[in-house]
């Protein structure tokens, strides 16, 4: 089923679903030994140089004239050898262009063109004879460039200590991140922003703004076999920042042998917010699809018992209060087919979930839930099951079981689980980082086997995405984000209304996040929990156009849909798109965001802790008119005081319409267009 990218070569620009373009040239190489090579992008506005200088290898980039990043040092140290950032020299550069267009699965786009220009460096230290070739792409709207160990003698099975790729950043610039970190929830904490110098650590994605105006967001692609990548700050340098891989538990970063590609290290650049949010650079960096058979594979929204558990209305274990029964299963598979949605989670549902979570197998039912049953309901009103496999760490038992549980989940006919590994992450019988080679490997592992059996994932306190989902594609969707359940955890504040309008250009930056939107009873609180999502309910809806997953959830419960009149606007609601554009956003402050599925435009604006008033050009509709379906914070409504009413209005609007959107602090509205025969 899985045919698996070659990670031990330098990973090519092959096109899967190739419609148009192609290699436009063939690789060229030169015998000659350059001290400074130059690599444009297809437009010419950006330009890398890279060198050898002292024996190391560096790197610059430059947009427009402006200098975005400064000379910096590249190189690896591997184990009981020569550092690899001294001694080198170039033996050759080939250079190609690539020019592919490729259709993915599912995405905010239905095509997606790849067009770089590619230069690889073949080095050798002299004193040494190892091999190190750094392969640089170049893209209109950014960069990627790694390193590859090429087969050589000597180097069989080797220990990657450090990594040196340095970032000399304009110190100056604004910046939005995470501080690095090897927790299991490292990734679910709320944005920082500031001045990029007082920066001491990042996760990446790094996202910073210049004060001339250029975007920069650094982050990695195609991340197998390898440790996560953090920055740290360098010493007496600010603005500059090094590569931070995740150690093992015994210190080091990675166990590799033979030839050997790295992932590689992304800047992501461009004008405006919104041209860093409409980038395909992380998913190009990626190899095509690897599975043979994609025909099983299918986005679409969910329901579930979720919510619920997660405001204590009802409990993951069993008992008087247990919420995936039978019964409460049906009513959100009632709840699915009147949404338009295509799958029904349930948390809680097999034996020993919630509480210690010790003794689950992930294919026995608690008692009061017939599984058999369920699933008939569900098949019956054409819905799937998503299976919850919350490992609570015991990572150990769940991959020795994989194909066991998969094999069992294919014969009953479910073909989509969400993950868990809430806590810590015990592997190999060491209780390590999430972020680890090893970890990165499990994984991977997971994705591999529910291919086999041809089952979709979502999983929650993984790795960051850094754009597999183009090579695997049954990688449907997962957390990394402070999503809806930190309204719970946060605090009275939960999230700021802030944060929404941070995320499509950080966390999103790497691919979907199941955020888990579309609490529309945004004040409920059954258990008397002092908290409350940090919105008004308007903004839930907005954020369908925010924020991107092909298995995007509406995370409220069935009463509290019914009773809301926004409930109508989630109905039939798509999960993968056929063309996104981000319209109006200043990071931290709003965003505006519409995507098109079929001759259907869904406009999402929202705002941070701010009252503001935009004015929105709808020059991305098509031509005649449409009908404007409206959905807004009312007359009344307040983010703190009076969060849940909604005006909903339709008028006829063209392309050459001007729209006035006021929102609340907190707020957000959201619109759907619909041509109109007359």
């Amino acid at each position: 089923m899985v045919s698996k990218p070659n990670r031990r070569t330098v990973l090519g620009a092959s096109a899967g679903a190739v419609l148009a373009g192609g290699l436009a040239a063939p690789a060229t190489a030169s015998a000659a030994r350059p001290g400074h090579v130059t690599v444009p992008s297809p437009n010419g506005l950006l330009r890398v140089t890279v060198s050898v200088a002292n024996g190391r290898l560096r790197y610059g980039v430059v947009r427009r004239g402006r200098v975005l990043v400064a000379s910096s040092g590249l190189g690896l140290d591997l184990a009981e050898r020569p550092l690899l950032t001294g001694g080198l020299v170039v033996e050759s550069v080939e250079r190609r262009t690539i020019d592919e267009s490729w259709q993915p699965l599912w995405g905010p786009d239905a095509l997606v063109r790849n067009h770089a220009r590619e230069c690889v460096l073949r080095t050798v230290q002299s004193s040494t004879g190892t091999r190190l070739d750094l392969i640089v792409r170049v893209f209109d709207d950014g960069v990627g460039f790694r390193y590859h160990l090429p087969a050589q003698a000597g180097l069989g099975t080797y220990t990657v200590t450090a990594e040196r790729t340095e970032f000399a950043l304009p110190p100056t610039a604004t910046s939005w991140s995470l501080a690095a970190g090897t927790d299991w929830n490292a990734d679910e904490r709320h944005y920082r922003q500031a001045r990029l110098s007082d920066v001491d650590t990042a996760q990446t994605p790094l996202t910073l703004a210049t004060p001339d105006g250029q975007h920069i967001v650094v982050h990695e692609a195609a991340l197998i076999d390898y440790p996560s990548m953090t920055l740290a700050a360098g010493s007496g340098r600010p603005g500059t920042f090094t590569s931070e891989l995740i150690s093992l538990p015994d210190g080091t970063k990675a166990r590799l042998s033979g030839e050997f590609s790295t992932p590689w290290r992304t800047l992501t650049i461009g004008d405006r917010p919104g041209d860093l949010a409409e980038s395909h650079l992380i998913e190009n960096l990626n190899e095509p699809c690897a599975l043979t058979d994609t025909s099983w594979i299918s986005p679409g929204t969910y329901v579930g018992v979720w919510w619920e558990l997660q405001r204590r209305h009802t409990t993951w274990t069993e008992g008087p209060r247990h919420g995936a029964t039978t019964e409460r299963v049906k009513q959100y598979i009632d709840l699915a087919r009147e949404a338009g949605a295509s799958h029904v989670l349930a948390e809680g549902w097999n034996t020993n979930a919630g509480g210690e979570w010790t003794g689950q197998d992930f294919l026995t039912p608690q008692p009061d839930f017939d599984l058999p049953e369920v699933l008939r309901y569900a098949r019956a009103n054409g819905i799937g099951f998503v299976a919850h496999n919350e490992t609570r760490g015991f990572v150990d038992y769940y991959e020795q079981h994989l194909d066991t549980i998969f094999a069992r989940y294919a014969e009953l006919g479910i073909h989509s689980i969400k993950t868990g590994y809430a806590t810590r992450f015990e592997l190999g019988g060491v209780n390590r980082s999430h972020y680890d080679q090893e970890a990165v490997r499990h994984y991977q592992r997971v994705i591999d086997a529910a291919a086999r059996h041809k089952i979709m994932i979502n999983a929650h306190e993984a790795i960051k995405p850094t754009g597999l989902a183009r090579t695997y594609p049954n990688m449907m969707t997962g957390e990394g984000v402070a999503g809806m359940e930190q309204h719970n955890y946060m605090g009275p504040r939960g999230n700021p209304p802030e944060q929404a309008t941070i995320l499509p250009f950080t966390r999103f930056m790497g691919g979907p996040a199941d955020y888990t939107p579309g609490v529309l009873n945004v004040t409920w609180d059954p258990a008397g929990l002092g908290t409350r999502v940090q919105t008004t309910s308007a903004a839930q809806l907005a954020l369908y156009s925010v924020f991107h997953s092909p298995t995007q959830m509406l995370a409220d419960t069935p009463e509290n849909y019914r009773s809301h009149p926004g409930f109508a606007y989630l109905k039939d609601m798509p999960a993968s798109w056929d063309e996104t554009r981000f319209l109006d956003c200043v990071i931290g402050d709003y965003t505006v965001a519409a995507r098109r599925k079929g001759d259907t435009w869904y406009l999402g604006a929202i705002t941070d802790e701010h009252d503001r008033t935009l004015r929105v050009p709808l020059r991305f509709l098509g031509p005649g008119r449409h009908s404007a379906e409206i959905y807004r914070d009312a007359v009344d409504t307040s983010w703190h005081d009076n969060p849940l009413p909604i005006d909903v209005h339709t008028r006829t609007v063209r392309s050459a319409t001007v729209l006035t959107l006021r929102l609340v602090a907190g707020g957000g509205t959201a619109i759907r267009f619909r041509p109109t025969r007359s």
